[in-house]
Formats: C-alpha cells, structure tokens, sequence
C-alpha cells in the first residue's frame, strides 16, 4: 500500500522521509514522482485513534496489583493492569515475591 498517488500521473507514491523530511504539520514538502518524474508538493495531517478500557479501580473498585519485570529485581513496583497507576510494594509484597533477595 503506497502513502498517496502522484498529482499527475496518478502512480503510486511513498513519501520519502530521509532526514525527517514530511513529519511535521506545518511545512510544505517537495517530492519527484518516481514514475513520471514531475514534482509536486505535499502537507502531512497527523489524526489521532484512541482505544477505551473499563477502569473499575477508578469508580469504587479495587486495583489489579501486578509485579513489573524489572531487573534489578529490587526496583520493582506494583502496577495496576486497570488504570497503570504504580505503587512501591508493601513489606509483605516484598516478602512474598523476594524482592529484598540478591
């Protein structure tokens, strides 16, 4: 699947981005078409998709605690799966997955 088509010929056209050229909203962009070799300018639109997750932590429930997969160990923190608030473990959780533990 190409980025657009040629203004011209129609051909199909990806956007050259060396040097991160064609990245920013607010630049006009020139580009050769690779089939019919004429130039043409373009602008990029950047659009946005957000994704939606019940968060029941977040309306008077409880968090889902788990153990992040840090290394060293000891520097782990308890994250919730809901809502990715994060907390120190407690004492007991520290004992339980042997945190303190070289």
């Amino acid at each position: 699947m190409s980025d657009i088509k040629c203004p011209y010929c129609g051909a199909d056209q990806d956007i050259d981005h060396d040097d991160g050229v064609g990245y920013r909203e607010d630049e006009v962009n020139q580009q050769q078409c690779s089939s019919c070799e004429k130039y043409f300018v373009f602008t990029t639109s950047i659009s946005y998709y957000y994704e939606v997750e019940k968060a029941d932590c977040l309306n008077d429930g409880k968090h889902v605690w788990r153990l992040t997969h840090t290394h060293p160990k000891e520097y782990s923190r308890m994250k919730c799966s809901m809502c990715d608030d994060s907390r120190q473990p407690t004492p007991e959780e520290r004992i339980e997955y042997k945190l303190d533990e070289k």
